[in-house]
C-alpha cells in the first residue's frame, strides 16, 4: 500500500513538474556588444567634439544628447561602418555644463557624459 501510494505520488509529481516545464518560455536577450571603446575628446570642450567608438560591423545607431534634465538637446541617426567611426558634435547655442550623450544600437544603449566649458 506505501509502495502504492509513494509510485502514485512520484508519478504525479513527475507529470506536474513535466507539463510546467513544458509551459515555460525562456527569453533571452542578445548581449552582443557592437559598438566598443567610446570616448568622446576633447572632453570637455568648448566649441565641438568627436565621438570616436569601434563599431563590430555596419548597422544603424541614433545618437542623443540629453540635458541633466532628459530634454532631447540634439538627435540624429547615422549608419556606421565596422571599424573606427566619428560622430562630431558641435555646442551649437547650449549652455556651459554636463550633458549625457547615448549611442543606440538594436539590442544596447551606451551612454556617457561630456562637459561643455
Amino acid at each position: 500500500m506505501i509502495k502504492k501510494l509513494l509510485f502514485t505520488l512520484i508519478v504525479t509529481f513527475s507529470i506536474t513538474a513535466f507539463a510546467q516545464q513544458s509551459e515555460l518560455t525562456v527569453v533571452q536577450k542578445d548581449t552582443t556588444t557592437v559598438i566598443k571603446n567610446i570616448v568622446a575628446s576633447p572632453n570637455p570642450f568648448s566649441v565641438t567634439t568627436k565621438i570616436k567608438f569601434h563599431a563590430e560591423g555596419a548597422f544603424k545607431i541614433e545618437f542623443s544628447v540629453k540635458d541633466l534634465i532628459g530634454n532631447i538637446v540634439h538627435f540624429q541617426k547615422y549608419t556606421t561602418k565596422k571599424g573606427v567611426n566619428y560622430i562630431p558634435f558641435y555646442r551649437d547655442k547650449l549652455d556651459s555644463g554636463i550633458y549625457i550623450y547615448s549611442i543606440k544600437t538594436n539590442n544596447e544603449i551606451i551612454s556617457k557624459r561630456i562637459v561643455i566649458k
